[in-house]
């Protein structure tokens, strides 16, 4: 695994995406009409960016992996951050 570049979020939203698109939870966090693939893919945008704040983004070498950590103790309150968790909230409902 390799630290990702903000330029690998596409390649990592699709993985997530595709991997988180039968989780059961996910999919009752993520209203079920014609537009749930657009806000799977929002949510998996906010986790990335979410991570890539206040954590880490690992892609695979081969791309069709990756790991996202969020450090609880590095995320803050931020204009930035408050921004993220508004744009989540409108797209996912």
């Amino acid at each position: 695994m390799i630290r990702a570049k903000y330029q690998d979020k596409d390649c990592i939203v699709n993985i997530l995406a595709h991997s988180f698109d039968d989780n059961k939870s996910v999919n009752y966090i993520v209203k079920q009409d014609g537009k749930r693939s657009q806000r799977l893919r929002k949510l998996m945008e906010y986790s990335f960016d979410v991570c890539y704040l206040f954590g880490d983004v690992f892609i695979s070498e081969d791309r069709k992996g990756c790991a996202l950590i969020v450090f609880p103790d590095k995320k803050k309150t931020a204009l930035k951050s408050i921004l993220l968790d508004a744009k989540l909230a409108f797209s996912c409902r």
